[in-house]
C-alpha cells in the first residue's frame, strides 16, 4: 500500500510515494521540511482477472548471462508473458545459488519452472529434436527484425527463445543451428539494448502477436 506525500517547502515541493507501514514520511528527504499526505493509499492491482491471454507459451534459454540483475529481470518478464520454462545455461546464475536474483525477480523465481544446464548447445539441439523452434535473439548481418517476421507462417507449435551473454552475445554454435535469428530494430546511435530489455520486447512479441 502506497500513498503520495508532498513537501510543503515552496522552493522544493518534492512529491513521492511512500509505504506508510515502512516509513513515516513526515519530513522531506531532500530539504527536511514537513511533508503532507497528497493522496489516499493505493495498491497496484494484479492481472489475475485479465481476459488477455498469450497466443503462445514460450520456453526461454539464457546462454551465459552474467548479471544477476538481468537474470532476475528476465524471470519477472517471463512470468509476465506466462512462459513455460527457463533454461539457465553455462554460468548463468540461478535463484538457488544466488539470492541477489530475488531482488529483481520479485517472486517469479518461485512460481516459474526453471532448470540449470552446463551446455546450451547440447540442450538446444535436444529441444529441437523434441519439436521446439529455436529463435535466437542476436544482431547479425542476416538476422530478421522481429516485427518483420510472420510468426503464423513459421508453422511452429513450440518456441524456444534464446538470448546470450551481455558482451559476447549468443554462442555461435546456437546461431548456426537456430531455425531463425531475429533482432530488435535499432534506429538511434546505439547498436544494442540491455539483454533484459531486448528479451522483454522479444518475449512479448513472441507471446502475444
Amino acid at each position: 500500500m502506497f500513498e503520495i506525500r508532498q513537501c510543503t517547502h515552496p522552493d522544493c515541493g518534492l512529491r513521492m510515494p511512500i509505504d506508510p507501514t515502512v516509513h513515516k514520511g513526515d519530513f522531506c528527504p531532500r530539504c527536511g521540511a514537513p511533508m503532507l499526505k497528497a493522496s489516499a493509499p493505493f495498491q497496484h492491482q494484479g492481472s489475475e482477472h485479465s481476459s488477455v491471454v498469450p497466443k503462445r507459451r514460450i520456453c526461454i534459454l539464457l546462454d551465459n548471462i552474467r548479471s544477476t540483475h538481468n537474470v532476475g529481470a528476465i524471470f519477472r518478464t517471463a512470468d509476465g508473458v506466462g512462459a513455460r520454462h527457463l533454461y539457465l545455461c553455462g554460468y548463468t546464475p540461478s535463484p538457488s545459488d544466488n539470492s541477489a536474483i530475488q531482488k529483481t525477480a520479485l517472486g517469479a523465481e518461485i512460481t516459474l519452472s526453471w532448470s540449470q544446464h552446463l551446455n546450451a548447445l547440447a540442450l538446444a539441439q535436444n529441444l529441437q529434436n523434441q519439436g521446439h523452434y529455436l529463435l535466437a535473439l542476436e544482431t547479425t548481418a542476416s538476422s530478421q527484425p522481429i516485427f518483420n517476421v510472420d510468426l503464423a507462417s513459421l508453422g511452429a507449435q513450440q518456441f524456444l527463445l534464446a538470448v546470450g551473454n551481455e558482451q559476447a552475445g549468443i554462442d555461435p554454435g546456437l546461431l548456426t543451428i537456430a531455425d531463425l535469428v531475429v533482432s530488435v530494430p535499432m534506429v538511434g546511435l546505439k547498436a544494442s539494448l540491455n539483454v533484459s530489455v531486448a528479451f522483454g520486447i522479444a518475449a512479448y512479441w513472441l507471446s502475444f502477436l
